[in-house]
């Protein structure tokens, strides 16, 4: 009898350590919460995820912010990803790469603005959540549907439309989805604070604003590329307290009228530079950047018929900052570099490099390194 009672005690003692051990696991594993994406949509996904994928991988994308929040740990949460950031992001590719080896081992599920997005593969990767931008989403929204009919959320964050609120969205989204609600509150306090550096002062200066022209310097000093209207560049402009001569001549992107150009006389213009290995001639800057390269590279743009008669290039408000700095968590970066630009002595404390070396330091995994912005006399 008392042998029966302690084997029905220690039965009923196993019993409810595995009831409380199994409770234990699935609390770690999660829970589901409605979250609201930069698109205006509710979306319900489980948290903390562990199994990504990304679309804009290089441009507007989650990348950069997952790294600032997780540290090298998100390479290992990222399960598919677009070509973006290899191909138009090359040298930030292989910096990150090389002090991160797994992005190597990343599936490649396609590129929606280059029609090669794999639904079907996507699904089969089983991911947590897609993180997508709002262009990516716009242009693949009967795609990403599919996706969700799979059972799978789709998430859009929103670091295009260059706006404090939905930066800050952005970060407070990605927080949730990782789990990492303290690491973002202080990456958003970080960029508050550095933008503003530049948003406080703006308010206060009443000088004539600047007419300013920017231009992705892509093709080269051969051919015109794209500027930009009211959005990305062409938003912080604005911002920055500069007018944008393409506004209302540009609709989103693409190449300005040269005539135009001339006949609107710009105050400053800037060229942007990446790494575009396609094109051996265009303006490079970036993580390997050479500053006697990108100088002489910059310098072949003033050689463009008409452009000796320029008040820009006369007067030595002839600049060039990296492409990639813009619609991202590190446009601060640009915000200070073009303050200091239309207003050379109400910023000239600002120092943007050492903002963005700050910002290696506190908060990514890779060193800063190369050449991101050129002015005169540098």
């Amino acid at each position: 009898m008392i042998r029966r009672s302690l084997l029905f005690i220690i039965s009923f003692l196993l019993t409810a350590s595995f009831c409380f051990t199994a409770g234990q696991k699935q609390e770690e594993i999660g829970k589901v919460v409605t979250v609201n994406d930069l698109a205006g949509r509710q979306v319900s996904v489980k948290v903390p995820v562990e199994r990504i994928i990304l679309q804009s991988s290089g441009s507007g994308g989650a990348f950069y912010t997952l790294f600032a929040l997780d540290g090298k740990d998100a390479a290992e949460k990222i399960v598919g990803w677009d070509s973006g950031l290899k191909m138009y992001r090359h040298w930030i590719w292989q910096k990150f790469s090389k002090a991160v080896p797994a992005l190597k081992d990343i599936p490649d599920i396609g590129y929606v603005y280059k029609g090669s997005f794999n639904v079907e593969k996507v699904i089969t990767l089983k991911p947590d959540v897609v993180i997508v931008s709002p262009f990516a989403y716009e242009r693949g929204k009967d795609l990403f549907g599919k996706i969700e009919k799979a059972g799978i959320p789709v998430v859009v964050i929103d670091y295009h439309t260059e706006t404090l609120k939905t930066h800050l969205a952005t970060i407070d989204l990605l927080g949730t989805l990782l789990g990492k609600e303290k690491r973002a509150q202080e990456l958003a306090n970080f960029y508050k604070e550095q933008v503003n550096k530049v948003y406080a002062r703006l308010e206060k200066i009443k000088k004539p604003k600047p007419k300013v022209y920017v231009e992705c310097g892509m093709k080269g000093p051969s051919e015109y590329s794209n500027t930009y209207g009211s959005y990305m560049w062409g938003a912080l402009i604005e911002k920055c307290g500069g007018i944008n001569i393409a506004k209302g001549k540009i609709e989103k992107w693409g190449p300005i009228n040269p005539e135009y150009l001339l006949s609107i006389n710009p105050d400053v213009i800037i060229i942007t530079g990446s790494y575009w290995p396609k094109t051996s001639h265009s303006m490079k800057l970036g993580y390997y950047a050479n500053i006697g390269e990108s100088k002489k590279l910059l310098e072949a743009f003033k050689e463009r018929a008409g452009w000796n008669t320029l008040k820009a290039v006369n007067n030595g408000r002839f600049y060039s900052i990296h492409h990639g700095l813009s619609r991202d968590i590190w446009d601060f970066v640009p915000i200070q570099f073009m303050a200091k630009c239309f207003y050379p002595e109400e910023f000239k404390d600002l120092d943007p490099v050492e903002s963005f070396k700050e910002f290696h330091r506190k908060f990514l995994p890779v060193e800063y390194s190369g050449v991101w912005m050129i002015s005169p006399g540098e």
